[in-house]
């Protein structure tokens, strides 16, 4: 089943992020701009228009994706997804902390497993981008897990027991999605959230994080790079 081989690819590549974090590999930075670019091209090339297709109505759509955007940014204050990331402010080294932020990677990562199944309702062709666009985020997802433990003083056993949680939080909720029948202005709005979403994540977590590990244009070429290459996969797919 071809949820189920996403599903998979998705718990090996998370795993190969948070190995690339431990030995501290030099081109993280690209790396993570890479995921930002796909996800801003896979929210305004696919899941946008999937989501006015499927609701009738491009205003809807927007109206969901704005909520997706707010509802995501609200969760992400609560569960401290961004802890110590507040640019000049100084963070206290706590297990605790990291613990949380740890945690709250695995939420996202439970959400982008959602994205999947809900994209697979919508059609295979849409499925598999947004399973490629995941699949390619989740990489650094693995390296955001291990990194925000380790930078508040949590053991490496610690970190890896959180990666593997993180690992699997897409497999259950493809699974969990996928097993739910969704269609219509259902579907449409469940997109148009994720259209939200995947703005967010690129906008406020993943760029702001690229340009911190490296410097230059490469961040901004592989931003571009990543959203082109959806564009080019989106205009195959259609013909």
């Amino acid at each position: 089943m071809i949820v189920l081989a996403v599903a998979a690819t998705t718990f090996v590549s998370t795993l190969l992020g948070g190995l690339v974090a431990l030995r501290a590999g030099p081109r993280v930075g690209t790396i993570i701009a890479l995921g930002a670019g796909v996800r801003v091209g896979a929210a305004f090339f696919d899941l946008g228009p999937e989501a006015a297709k499927e609701m009738g109505s491009v205003e809807s759509a927007m109206v969901f994706a704005a909520l997706g955007f707010l509802v995501f940014y609200l969760l992400e204050r609560v569960t401290l997804i961004h802890v110590g990331h507040e640019a000049g402010m100084p963070v206290d080294r706590h297990e605790h902390v990291g613990t949380l932020g740890a945690g709250g990677m695995s939420v996202h990562s439970f959400m982008d497993g959602l994205a999947i199944g809900a994209a697979f309702h919508a059609g295979t062709e849409l499925g598999l981008l947004i399973a490629v666009v995941v699949i390619l985020h989740d990489f650094s997802d693995g390296i955001g897990t291990v990194s925000v433990l380790l930078a508040n003083g949590a053991p490496r056993s610690t970190a890896l027991r959180w990666l593997l949680v993180d690992a699997a939080a897409p497999v259950v909720g493809a699974l969990a999605a996928f097993a739910i029948r969704i269609e219509g202005a259902a579907l449409g709005a469940l997109l148009g959230l994720f259209m939200g979403f995947f703005l967010y994540v690129a906008g406020a977590e993943l760029l702001p994080e690229a340009h911190r590990k490296e410097q230059g244009w490469v961040v901004l070429a592989a931003t571009f790079v990543g959203a082109l290459f959806i564009y080019g996969a989106t205009q195959v797919l259609a013909i």
